[in-house]
This record gives structure tokens, sequence and C-alpha cells, in this order.
């Protein structure tokens, strides 16, 4: 309460009454960064809530920041969806920062967040340096060619994700060649499915022990490459 006073926002009534709850849902009610950064405040130390949707509550980088901090501390949250919540690059940054040291979260999803390229230089690192964290949603975000060559590289290191959607950025032919590269698919097989000539790159792979995925139908969508293209 006295956190809600400072911040000069409304307690929510819903949080009170569900902080006790293996699952806290809140989406679609507007909290706002200065009410994300009031709802993250109890959470840090909250040994309760296992799973926590935040999904489009418009919160933008600050409150993005500000859930990222309280992930830093809390070691009981194993999934987290901030879907839909106008992250932007600076709320991305300071998840990717987050990951380097959170051991719980298992996972994240952070589509439709308007994350672009330059965040990809902070999500690469985290990624080879998170070994927890199983599931990563990325999709309907604004990722290019440069952010297929940082996941790419990290992709090759990383020894915990077992499924990464990047469905619906603008990831295309270089960056998807790349991201596959990354993965261990051979060129051959990268350039086949691209010839698909769809709108985005979609990945859904599966490790198991460390072997390189199965390439399914699904496992490309994105524009060909141009004639001579080797």
């Amino acid at each position: 309460m006295k956190v809600c006073e400072t911040l000069q926002v409304a307690p929510s009534s819903y949080f009170l009454r569900h902080m006790q709850d293996s699952e806290l849902k809140m989406m679609h009610r507007g909290l706002g960064p200065q009410g994300t950064k009031a709802l993250a405040v109890p959470l840090v130390t909250n040994t309760s809530i296992l799973r926590l949707n935040l999904r489009d509550n418009w919160m933008e980088g600050m409150g993005g920041a500000a859930i990222a901090e309280m992930l830093k501390e809390n070691c009981y949250i194993t999934e987290v969806n901030l879907s839909d919540n106008h992250l932007g690059d600076y709320g991305a940054r300071a998840i990717s920062a987050m990951l380097k040291e959170n051991s719980t979260l298992a996972s994240l999803n952070l589509s439709g967040n308007h994350i672009t390229d330059r965040s990809a230089e902070h999500l690469g690192p985290a990624l080879i340096t998170n070994t927890r964290l199983r599931n990563l949603d990325l999709s309907y975000n604004s990722l290019g060619d440069h952010a297929g060559q940082h996941l790419g590289d990290s992709l090759s290191e990383n020894t915990g994700l077992r499924s990464l959607s990047l469905a619906w950025n603008c990831i295309r032919g270089r960056g998807a060649a790349m991201l596959a590269n990354g993965l261990g698919i051979p060129k051959q097989t990268c350039y086949r499915n691209l010839e698909r000539s769809l709108l985005s790159i979609s990945i859904l792979f599966h490790f198991l022990n460390i072997q390189v995925p199965q390439v399914t139908s699904e496992f490309f969508r994105c524009p060909k490459f141009p004639p001579g293209a080797t």
C-alpha cells in the first residue's frame, strides 16, 4: 500500500486477493509503467506465485525494466508472459540483463513488443549465459537480419532452449541462413525451405542431447533467396 501511495497509483484489489495463488493473471488491466513498478515491489519477496501473466498492460520500457529487476531477485517464478506491452528496445535490454542472472525462469513470452535489431546484441549474449530458459517467444516484433546473425551465433552455444518462436518478424533470407547455421542445419536444407517464399520466419526447434533439430514443414517461413544464392 505504501508503494502505491509513493507511486501515486491505486492499489489492485485483484492482486491483493490472488497474491498467494500459484498463478497470477493480470491481463488487459492498463497497469502502465507506474502500476507495473508498484506490482513489481511485492513480487520480489513473493514465494507463492510461479506463473505470471501480465499481457497487454502498456507497461512500456520502464515497466518492463521493473519486472526485470524483480526477476533478478525472485527465485520462484518460472513462467512470465509480457506480450503486447510496448516494451521496446529499452525493456528488451533490461530483460536481457535479467536473463544473465536469473536461474529459475523457464518460459518467457515477449511477443508483440516492438523489439528491433538493436536488442539482439543484448539478447544474444544473454542466451549464451542462461541455461535454464526452455521456451522463448519473440514473435510479432521487428527483428531483422542483424538479429538473425546475433541469435544464430548464440543458438550455436545455447544448451537450454527447447523452443523459440520468431514468427512474423523481418528476418529474411540471409538472416534465416545465419539462424540455420547456428542450429547446425546444412545449407542445402536451409535454402530448400527458404524457397517457400512466405512473409516471415517461424522457428520451432527441439534439442535432444544437443543434436540437430528435425526440420518440419513449418520450420521456415520467409522470402526465398534471390537467383544465384549459394
